[in-house]
């Protein structure tokens, strides 16, 4: 056994080998010593034989195997698994075995945690043939990208492994890394891949693609190659590749993703706290699918963003209709992961008993939608197959409880088989039958004392005494000599013998024929399983976006080509849904006030406000209502987020080298019809830098590239491009200040602050009051010139400070702006300018005065030297 094992593993060295022996899958040697370590469990060592090394291993039940793999593969490890081919039986001999599978971190999608997606990657100059397949819904599609496009749309789609070919490398992408796998390069040529696509899915389904994505589809080839090497006969149906229409979504990049925190939250990885969270009332594993798809794939259409709002806002009216819908969708499965199970020869007996109760639920989904009228629902009605006829065989062949493994029995009906049937009553009424034969036996023979019997050695018997010898039909067959009797069997009775014998293991193996056949049948029709289990996914969303616009309150926003973006009274969904009570805000953007700049201290909500307007357009083009009082959205082309700051330690770079290279990124590809939103651009370095840095930044915006903009800043002086600039409206959060103290208001008002209110920030977060104390006397000297500037501190002789001279400079520029020369009086002008007069030289005394201070030196004297 442990040579046929080598001669397995020699195949099969880069992964763990799962060597079925018995109820067990068994690892030997180095496999045992990594699996033990990476699942906790026992590792234990046994000799191979007589004066022999001990052999390292462990093992999973049989039964279990799905949860281990699972554990394994989340860890990125790959495993084949290698399976009893035959019956153990006895003189047999070495039970034959072989690898049927190899499951990778692309390919395990047993699991509910695991979809099975996978991906591969041709590089060609600047573009990228890209093709990505989930094996839990047996989704192809294929795209050809430009390389800058690569790293939103893998952030998207989200792949476990990604297949390059050899020599290929994989582009640096933010908060996401898959697993890497380098296939042949040959496998990756043009003729080769479309040899075996044509193969598989036919001639007339490759063809059309040619024209469109010739590149995708060498990778889309080299993708069915590696599943079909590994997952050999257990390769689920797969659905014809189609187009990834890339330019029909809105473009989110990772950061915006990650910004907004749509389906992980920032710090955790996890759904809770994101977009998807608040809309997760979902009843059915495709519509969660879905749900996560739409929100990572706003829509650019404005009638396709139409339909779907015309779906929930009958849905939203009939209540009655989705409560009855949701109701229903309670009872139904994971439809494509039970599709996928069944066509890969992977499903077990209960995952067919899932089947049937889910499909059983359809035709209840069919009638509810009878009488809709909202054009989608009707063709989602139109395209959910009630699937009876499938129902129907899986009642007819299988139990209602069936066991949850295929070679056990216990699995198929009365009246399925009638040779199962004649084994079943062998096994619970064999000795009914016996009974009849022996009085049968009686009669037609004449012998009264002649009886059926049976031993281990010889089986079943006829015994007659020897007085009765002359007497004994001419079928009967000797089988033992006895002292005074005489053993005999009949053709009759060594056909119960056989089947009696053998009707237990003979069951189990036509049961498990039964189920197969039965699961087979199932198979061919998965694409209306998969159709029917897509229509479902899609209806499960809107009513969950139904559900959640009643429960909140929720409202139905305009969508339009139009540019503007006009929310009244808007809320921010998630945080509005953790927080005890929210403040709604107005934003008005259009092509003549089309950038925000916002000012106002830390925690007023700047931040939440500028992701609120972000997050209410993504909802409105997902076709979901929003929490607003009225809502008209412009379609964006594709949202921006520099939000936040994170240290990329690990790749060697800095906070402002991120920030940079993300608003490069966003100056780069932003559109007039982009909505963009950054927050507080320059904070990374010096403020002069800083401040530099942002005005330009807000200049090319509103002037150059002209995209719908929210601009968070620090920077106050920035509020004066309002004034030159058209397209630039100030704004603020409202801050009340009584006696010192300070309470935020989060309400966005009209014009700019003044103030950054630093210190009362620190002091409402908690900092020593001595500290505080100590900053605010600081920042009072800093603000009258008495304080030396940051720059200086530590060098020889004193300096004005370049922020008070900043200061200085903006106070007699705001005094110049708040003059109208068309409305003022001489006598008034007078007045101004005397006050002007006596400002500027009141500040350049000051300034002359604090420049010729002698420096305070205490010892220019050299100290002797010691020899």
């Amino acid at each position: 056994m442990m040579e046929q094992y080598a001669r397995v593993k020699e195949k099969y060295r880069d992964v763990l080998l799962f060597y079925r022996f018995g109820d067990f899958y068994e690892l030997f040697y180095d496999d045992a010593v990594l699996a033990a370590r990476a699942l906790d469990i026992v590792l234990t060592a046994r000799p191979q034989g007589k004066d022999r090394d001990r052999v390292p291993m462990c093992g999973v039940p049989h039964h279990r195997l799905e949860f281990y793999l699972a554990r394994l593969i989340e860890k990125g490890h790959h495993v084949a698994i290698c399976e009893q081919l035959e019956a153990p039986s006895k003189g047999r001999g070495l039970i034959r075995r072989e690898v049927i599978r190899v499951v990778t971190p692309g390919t395990f999608y047993e699991s509910e945690r695991q979809e099975g997606a996978l991906a591969a990657l041709r590089f060609d100059s600047d573009r990228v043939g890209l093709a990505f397949l989930r094996l839990a819904t047996g989704e192809f599609l294929v795209t050809d990208i430009g390389r800058d496009e690569l790293a939103a749309v893998l952030a998207r789609l989200r792949p476990e492994e990604v297949l390059l070919a050899a020599g290929d490398q994989l582009p640096e992408l933010p908060l996401y890394r898959p697993f890497v796998v380098e296939r042949p390069a040959e496998a990756f040529q043009s003729q080769v891949a479309l040899t075996r696509l044509a193969g598989h899915f036919g001639r007339e389904a490759i063809e059309p693609l040619k024209l469109s994505v010739f590149g995708a589809l060498s990778a889309a080839g080299a993708l069915l190659a590696y599943l079909q090497e590994t997952q050999m006969a257990f390769l689920p149906h797969l659905q014809a590749p189609k187009p990834y229409a890339n330019e029909e979504y809105v473009w989110l990049d990772p950061q915006t993703q990650r910004n907004l925190e749509l389906v992980e939250n920032l710090f955790q990885g996890t759904t809770e706290g994101t977009l998807f969270s608040v809309l997760h009332q979902t009843a059915t594993s495709m519509g969660r699918r879905r749900l996560q798809q739409w929100l990572l794939h706003p829509l650019r259409g404005v009638a396709a963003i139409r339909a779907r709002q015309e779906a929930v806002a009958e849905l939203v009216a009939n209540h009655r209709l989705r409560d009855e819908l949701r109701e229903t969708f309670a009872g139904i499965l994971d439809l494509e992961r039970l599709t996928s199970r069944i066509t890969s020869a992977v499903a077990n007996p209960r995952d067919l008993a899932s089947l049937r109760a889910s499909i059983a639920a359809l035709p209840r989904v069919r009638e509810c939608l009878t009488t809709v009228k909202a054009p989608l629902l009707r063709q989602l009605h139109e395209r959910l197959d009630a699937l009876t006829d499938v129902h129907a065989e899986i009642a007819r062949v299988l139990v209602d409880e069936p066991r949850a493994v295929t070679r056990e029995g216990g699995l198929v009906r009365t009246g399925v088989s009638t040779e199962l049937d004649e084994l079943h009553t062998l096994q619970h009424h064999g000795s009914g039958w016996l009974t009849a034969f022996e009085a049968q036996e009686r009669e037609r023979s004449g012998i009264p004392n002649l009886k059926v019997g049976f031993n281990k050695i010889h089986g079943y018997y006829i015994e007659i005494t020897k007085s009765y010898l002359r007497a004994i039909p001419p079928d009967y067959q000797r089988r033992q000599t006895l002292v005074n009797a005489e053993r005999f069997i009949t053709d009759a009775l060594r056909e119960f013998e056989t089947k009696s014998l053998s009707a237990v293991e003979r069951a189990k193996e036509l049961e498990y024929q039964l189920f197969v056949g039965l699961r087979d049948q199932v198979a061919s029709h998965a694409g209306r399983l998969r159709q029917t289990a897509e229509a479902l996914g899609t209806i499960d969303v809107l009513a969950a976006f139904a559900h959640v616009a009643m429960l909140k309150g929720w409202i139905r926003p305009e969508v339009s080509d139009d540019y503007r973006i006009a929310i009244d009274e808007g809320r921010h969904p998630v945080v509005e849904a953790l927080a005890d009570g929210f403040v709604p805000n107005d934003l008005h953007l259009d092509e003549g006030k089309s950038f925000l700049l916002l000012t106002g201290p830390n925690a007023a909500g700047k931040s939440t406000y500028v992701r609120q307007a972000a997050v209410l357009v993504l909802l409105a083009q997902i076709g979901s209502f929003v929490p607003a009082q009225r809502a008209i959205i412009g379609v964006v082309d594709r949202i921006f987020t520099r939000v936040g700051a994170a240290d990329f330690l690990a790749r060697g770079l800095s906070t402002f080298m991120v920030e940079m290279m993300e608003t490069a990124n966003i100056l780069r590809y932003a559109s007039p019809r982009s909505l963009v939103i950054l927050d507080e651009v320059g904070r990374g370095t010096g403020s002069a830098d800083g401040q530099a840095i942002a005005q330009a930044v807000a200049e090319a915006l509103a002037q150059t590239v002209g995209a719908k903009t929210l601009f968070t800043t620090h920077y106050h002086q920035l509020a004066a491009l309002a004034e030159r600039i058209p397209t630039i409206v100030n704004a603020r959060l409202a801050v009340r200040e009584e006696r010192e103290q300070v309470t935020f208001l989060y309400k966005v008002m009209p014009g700019a602050t003044q103030k950054s209110y630093g210190i009362n920030v620190a002091q409402l977060a908690g900092l020593p009051a001595a500290v505080v104390q100590r900053a605010a006397a600081l920042l009072a000297e800093w603000e009258l010139g008495t304080a030396r500037a940051p720059d200086t501190i530590g060098k020889p002789g004193p300096g004005v400070s370049p922020a008070t001279r900043s200061m200085e400079h903006e106070a007699l520029l705001e005094r110049l702006r708040q003059i109208d020369p068309l409305h003022t009086t001489p006598i008034e002008a007078l007045q101004r300018l005397a006050e002007l007069k006596e400002l500027v030289t009141h500040t350049v005394d000051k300034n002359s005065k604090r420049a010729h201070e002698p420096a305070r030196i205490t010892s220019l004297t050299p100290k002797p030297i010691k020899a």
